[in-house]
């Protein structure tokens, strides 16, 4: 390896060491400045990811903090909102609101620093089902081609009785759509397959919306378009006499 080399890889280790430990200090800082506005022992936890930028859950006496790391370099007004957003609820519904919406404010102002998501690995073919087949059929023929979206089979999780089953799952995002496993036997229809399918591609056409402060997924219009879906009554049928073989699965 010749010395130019090695020097440029040695200052490339230099700049991330520096980095990692310039993020190590910020984050023990932050965590200082929400222990001394809460008035409790804080534990900071930073990541990465691109859903929930802030949460918070007290353990043992301590006040647990996940942030975003975009957090880590925020203005004085934004740690007292992230404080008081962690605030004790009694009396401090009010309070916790607007630091909620500062706290999204300033989300909204960094959203670049959101990273990419990871492509997820999905496997749309199936023993029985073939996803992507039934996507590309539905998609022609209640959508005119136009949602776009990858779709596979969800993680066997296996194990124990569950007592509900949530057939299929869409990720705004990342524009992905996972089914449930369970789904991919010869005693399952797919009619009942394709059903769950729309379902989930619904939501990229129909999407949620921000009500009175709630987040509305199934409005009236989304239910609308679902009931008028060709097998949509034969399909609840079918789920209604099969539930507990989907719950067995």
């Amino acid at each position: 390896m010749g010395t130019r080399q090695l020097d440029r890889q040695l200052d490339l280790f230099g700049a991330r060491l520096w980095n990692r430990e310039r993020r190590v200090a910020a984050a023990s800082s932050l965590a200082d400045q929400l222990s001394d506005r809460c008035g409790e022992r804080v534990r900071l936890f930073v990541h990465d990811n691109r859903s929930t930028m802030v949460s918070f859950r007290r353990v043992g006496g301590m006040l647990h903090y996940r942030v975003h790391h975009m957090f880590l370099d925020a203005p004085g007004e934004v740690v007292e909102a992230l404080a008081a957003f962690a605030g004790p609820g009694r009396g401090m519904a009010a309070r916790r609101r607007g630091a909620g919406e500062r706290i999204d404010a300033y989300v909204r102002e960094h959203r670049a620093r959101i990273g990419d998501p990871r492509p997820a690995r999905l496997e749309p073919r199936g023993r029985v089902h073939d996803l992507q087949a039934i996507f590309d059929r539905v998609n022609a023929e209640q959508f005119g081609g136009r949602v776009e979206a990858r779709i596979g089979w969800g993680p066997n999780r296996g194990g124990r009785r569950r007592r509900t089953i949530k057939t299929g799952v869409y990720v705004q995002d990342a524009r992905l759509i996972r089914i449930h496993p369970a789904l991919d036997r010869r005693e399952v229809p797919e009619m009942y397959v394709a059903t769950v399918v729309f379902h989930e591609m619904l939501h990229q056409v129909v999407p949620a919306l921000e009500r009175g402060g709630r987040r509305v997924v199934h409005g009236a219009e989304f239910r609308r378009r679902e009931r008028a879906y060709p097998d949509y009554r034969r399909a609840k049928a079918w789920e209604e006499a099969n539930l507990s073989f989907l719950l067995e699965s």
